[in-house]
């Protein structure tokens, strides 16, 4: 089935002038990054990456990407290949993001996300829905740090607020090797399923694939990303696993995309999915394929209701034995209360995204998908793949435009397959002007790949870093608990988190919600705690250039006081 209305070149002429313009773009981009990261006045993450990492980023990729343009040769040759090239690049980048996770994220999960994707991948790992909680903890868990967790009024147990796939699959695969296995063997299988994607779109150009993974390889989000437990890596896969199936176009593979789109939607939060395969499955609709689109429609329809009744239903009655109430049982009522929180930011805090996703991309992809997205105009395939990346960016918009943590801008990341497609569009429509741009395809990639993505890897070492260091000295504590204050640097919250089954030792604790009758409780076997101070967070502190917290250390005395006489042991960190 040809979902297609044209895949014909629609004038290259126009396009063959570009290459000139391009280092007047390059430096228009850098200077709007620059100016915005001067301009907005945003007082979270989002602005500081910005100005931190993404206008430093902006700067190196201009001057790489006119340093790429300067002496450029015609190449008439085609890039030609099999999916061998594939499955080499992507072993590659496997073995790569691997190696980068020990090394470049210090083996560390930095962010509430990846943190909990572990956690519940410990408990799946057993063979429970969620971790039982001791008696003693059930109304104080909030002090063993419960953000982003499933909230009820009395808790016998927890598990984190996200749908379980991500953290199933990393339980399966640590059931076999590590768990931070599966974000590289995932960019290996993204880039197959890449592969085969193009392959499909454009039979009989076999160019176009080589494209598609030159650009998949010099992508530094995707191979940052890959290091981590993010679900991000797996979102971008499953997609394009499902659109390869769903272009094939039997009764079988329709089938199977319905399978896969199981368990995406089921992956992290509901509406990512859904939101990429939306306007591809509006195609059935354009090409009157009643069958199919009913099966989609009704699948999907069963979907939702399955992980709806999982997220609202199964998992809060395990935790509390009561039915959820009305709001809670409502996946749309996270969307709405998600509303009430952005009033004002939306705007500075989109920009900053927008300038994050472009850094952290291939340097040709967008001059490429800007070329895509005039094919769009008269191809439905093209239009339906930018249609997925409008929508999301317009929900993003509208109910979270702040992402918070992230290596490059992650809530778009399952749709970095439907930008490179489209860039491959773009490519496709430049006809005869493609001797130029070969060799600078070629010089863009390994100058993304050589030089940009080093910087890449080394700005996020020097952002995880400082957590793995204070992470690794509370560790080696020899107390039973150790006390952090959430405020007491930049992200400290994020120190706190514990086994689900609370056998590490010594078990982290927040400091604001260590309340009188908690301390009672724990200070009656007479433990050892150590409350961790200005001095122990000052990597933290330091890095992001803020003062040690004076009142931190006042509220650690107090608390100190009133832990001993309540007969624990506080000793030093």
């Amino acid at each position: 089935m040809d979902l297609n209305a044209t895949r014909t070149p629609i004038g290259s002429e126009p396009f063959s002038r570009l290459i000139s313009s391009l280092p007047r773009y390059a430096v228009a981009v850098a200077v709007c990054g620059v100016a915005a990261a001067a301009l907005l006045s945003v007082p979270n993450l989002g602005l500081w990456y910005l100005q931190r990492q993404d206008q430093w980023l902006l700067i190196a990729g201009a001057l790489l990407l006119i340093a790429c343009l300067r002496g450029l040769r015609d190449r008439q040759a085609a890039f030609d290949a099999s999916w061998r090239l594939a499955l080499t690049v992507g072993t590659v980048m496997m073995i790569a993001t691997l190696a980068g996770h020990y090394w470049v994220l210090s083996a560390y999960g930095l962010s509430a996300d990846e943190q909990l994707a572990d956690f519940d991948a410990a408990i799946l790992a057993k063979g429970q829905i969620a971790a039982s909680l001791p008696a003693q903890w059930r109304d104080h868990a909030d002090a063993l740090n419960t953000m982003f967790m499933y909230r009820t009024d009395h808790r016998v147990a927890w598990v984190s607020g996200y749908l379980p796939v991500n953290a199933a699959l990393r339980a399966l695969i640590g059931w076999i090797a590590t768990p931070a296995l599966t974000g590289p063997l995932l960019t290996l299988l993204g880039a197959l399923a890449l592969w085969g994607c193009a392959r499909r779109i454009w039979p009989e150009n076999r160019e176009a694939a080589v494209v598609a993974l030159l650009l998949y390889t010099g992508t530094g989000q995707i191979w940052l990303n890959g290091m981590t437990a993010y679900a991000m890596p797996t979102h971008l896969t499953i997609n394009l696993c499902w659109l390869w199936l769903f272009l094939r176009s039997r009764w079988w593979t329709d089938g199977a995309a319905l399978a896969v789109g199981f368990f995406a939607v089921g992956l992290h939060q509901l509406h990512y999915h859904p939101m990429f395969a939306a306007p591809i499955l509006f195609l059935l609709l354009l090409r009157q394929e009643w069958g199919r689109a009913a099966f989609y429609a009704f699948g999907y329809l069963a979907i939702g209701l399955f992980w709806q009744g999982w997220a609202y239903g199964i998992a809060v009655l395990t935790l509390d034995g009561t039915p959820p109430d009305g709001t809670r049982a409502s996946y749309f009522y996270y969307l709405l209360a998600n509303l009430e929180k952005v009033e004002g930011l939306r705007i500075p805090n989109m920009t900053a995204n927008l300038f994050r996703l472009l850094t952290w991309q291939h340097l040709l992809l967008l001059p490429l998908f800007l070329l895509g997205v005039r094919i769009a105009r008269r191809d439905r395939l093209a239009a339906a793949l930018l249609g997925g990346i409008l929508l999301t960016l317009l929900v993003r918009f509208a109910v979270q435009p702040f992402q918070g943590h992230g290596l490059g801008y992650r809530y778009i990341h399952g749709l970095i397959g439907s930008l490179i497609l489209l860039a491959v569009y773009g490519w496709v429509s430049l006809g005869d002007s493609l001797r130029r741009w070969r060799p600078l395809l070629l010089r863009t990639t390994m100058v993304s790949c050589l030089l940009l993505l080093p910087l890449q890897a080394w700005m996020s070492h020097r952002f995880y870093a400082p957590f793995a260091k204070v992470s690794d000295r509370i560790d080696a504590a020899s107390v039973d608990y150790v006390v952090i204050g959430a405020g007491d640097a930049p992200y400290a919250v994020d120190l706190v988190r514990n086994d689900p089954f609370l056998q590490n030792r010594p078990l982290r604790l927040v400091r604001e919600n260590l309340d009188p009758a908690l301390q009672a409780r724990i200070c009656a076997a007479r433990p050892s705690i150590a409350l961790v101070d200005a001095g122990a967070l000052r990597p933290i502190t330091d890095y992001f250039n803020a003062a040690p917290s004076v009142s931190a250390d006042n509220e650690n005395r107090r608390l100190a006081s009133s832990l001993s006489r309540s007969g624990c042991r506080v000793e030093p960190l």
